[in-house]
């Protein structure tokens, strides 16, 4: 599978927020069958000159949480998807098998749209699977509930 920005932040905002990731992966996956987490966010939540050149989640002003968005994409709406996203038709071909065939108890498949970009990634051999990120989640709601 092919990743179209392999970036450090990139690859440090999908860490930092892992078990949001699985969350979703997991309750895509019970509602829709096999599919695609997509984490959105805007660029300047990478904004190394605010850390002195350290890659870090920038906060929003208001909130002091991270402005993502969370979303999934079941199988059968990925090709449009993908389509919509410019990704090269030879991609593609490389992207949906992975989704028809990946193993949703101990894998994932992401997309984190940046702007123009979007970096597609399978991850297997998780430490903590995607019904183990749902559970802790779940158990843990009113921790990660927004302040308002």
């Amino acid at each position: 599978m092919r990743h179209y920005n392999q970036d450090r932040p990139v690859a440090d905002l999908f860490t930092q927020n892992f078990l949001w990731v699985g969350y979703h992966a997991w309750q895509g996956y019970l509602n829709s069958d096999r599919g695609v987490v997509v984490i959105s966010h805007n660029p300047a939540v990478l904004d190394s000159s605010r850390y002195g050149g350290d890659s870090r989640l920038r906060m929003s002003d208001s909130t002091n949480e991270p402005t993502l968005n969370f979303r999934y994409i079941p199988q059968r709406q990925l090709p449009l998807y993908l389509q919509e996203w410019l990704v090269p038709a030879i991609s593609i071909e490389s992207i949906l098998p992975a989704v028809a065939s990946y193993q949703p108890e101990t894998e994932l498949i992401f997309a984190l749209e940046s702007g123009s970009n979007v970096d597609i990634g399978w991850c297997q051999r998780l430490k903590i699977s995607p019904p183990e990120c749902y559970q802790q989640i779940s158990r843990r709601w009113s921790e990660f509930r927004v302040r308002g």
